[in-house]
């Protein structure tokens, strides 16, 4: 049980900002700045929908989403970024 709740532990429910930067800036061919990185697990216990704010060229802070997999402890992108509305 112990062992279970630890390796729980060990899998983050959504990649730190850091991470989301690094999944990104390769899409941009810049740096990327992103805050508030928020997921929800999707059917499949290893992928997730993650939203979070990127700032702009401009300074403004717009809503991204993506669907991400966890694979082996690191975060990949499954399909394109896109922006999406503000509720």
């Amino acid at each position: 049980m112990i062992t279970a709740l630890l390796l729980a532990a060990s899998v983050s429910l959504a990649p730190t900002p850091a991470e989301l930067e690094a999944l990104l800036a390769p899409l941009k061919g810049a740096k990327v700045q992103v805050r508030r990185v928020q997921c929800e697990v999707l059917g499949d216990p290893t992928e997730h929908r993650c939203a979070w704010r990127q700032r702009t060229a401009g300074g403004r802070w717009e809503a991204w989403s993506a669907i991400l997999a966890q694979d082996g402890g690191r975060w990949i992108l499954i399909d394109a970024p896109g922006r999406t509305s503000r509720p």
